[in-house]
């Protein structure tokens, strides 16, 4: 397959226009037009998804750790080195954060002043219930592994750049990424293919300890307004599609058997 117009638009435009930079409207113009250069962008896209789901915070601790730390379960070396982690990445610190307010708040969770201590037999006092961290610990993984839960998405604040991208100003709005516990969710907007003023909202998924093939088939919901938009299936790739969708603010689900990870409020729009 051969560019419709060789040299009309050079590799860097090209790049700069996958990193949401401002660039020539010839160039916008060409890629409608020209299946090869929208097919390299394309292909650009998704090494870019892909690598960026790998680096995402690969040297976090993972939720169960920073659980343990909050709770004060980690042994006096490792609970050192969450802290020092934690003054460095914004992220986990704003996941302990969480966590702290959640058991504050939680009247399940909070312990009860005691009331006026009575002696009892020495047979009876070795029956307490347990109490502290460790119990605190077991009913919130008791309460995770019932049912499905409904877990929101948040927001990444800010994508890292690759090495071949130009720093020229702040990072636009696609793409975009999500995190809920161990899933990670890149979104990207793009024109349609059938109608000029149509969209198609892309996505990858990852899941830490999963293989790309075993999120086969995964529901994806897309909904707008309490009405179902369309539903497609996660592909062999990670991949998921939803095409010719209209601008709008839209709610994503992924289904999974365990639990559904919601994105809310995703404003589907070009970036200007």
């Amino acid at each position: 397959m051969e560019c419709i117009e060789p040299g009309a638009i050079r590799d860097e435009e090209l790049l700069a226009y996958l990193a949401g930079e401002s660039v020539r409207s010839a160039v916008v113009q060409h890629l409608t037009r020209c299946l090869r250069c929208s097919s390299q962008l394309a292909d650009y896209r998704k090494i870019e998804l892909m690598l960026t789901s790998k680096l995402y915070r690969w040297d976090c601790p993972s939720n169960q750790v920073l659980g343990e730390y909050q709770l004060g379960l980690l042994s006096n070396k490792l609970a050192t080195a969450v802290k020092m982690h934690l003054s460095t990445c914004m992220l986990c610190a704003a996941e302990v954060a969480t966590l702290s307010e959640f058991l504050a708040n939680d009247p399940l969770l909070v312990e009860r002043p005691p009331a006026k201590v009575t002696v009892l037999p020495t047979a009876l006092t070795n029956h307490r219930p347990a109490r502290g961290a460790e119990r605190v610990l077991e009913q919130l993984r008791e309460r995770s592994s019932t049912g499905v839960r409904r877990i929101v998405a948040s927001l990444v604040p800010q994508q890292p750049r690759l090495a071949f991208q130009r720093d020229t100003g702040p990072i636009g709005l696609w793409p975009r990424r999500y995190t809920a516990e161990d899933v990670s969710i890149s979104v990207q907007v793009e024109r349609g293919t059938s109608r000029t003023e149509a969209l198609q909202l892309i996505g990858f998924v990852t899941r830490l300890g999963a293989t790309l093939e075993a999120l086969q088939g995964t529901p994806v919901l897309l909904s707008s307004q309490a009405r179902t938009v369309d539903t497609q299936n996660i592909d062999e790739l990670g991949n998921f599609v939803f095409s010719s969708i209209s601008p709008a603010t839209y709610t994503l689900e992924l289904q999974f058997p365990e639990s559904t990870i919601v994105i809310d409020q995703l404003p589907v729009a070009l970036q200007d």
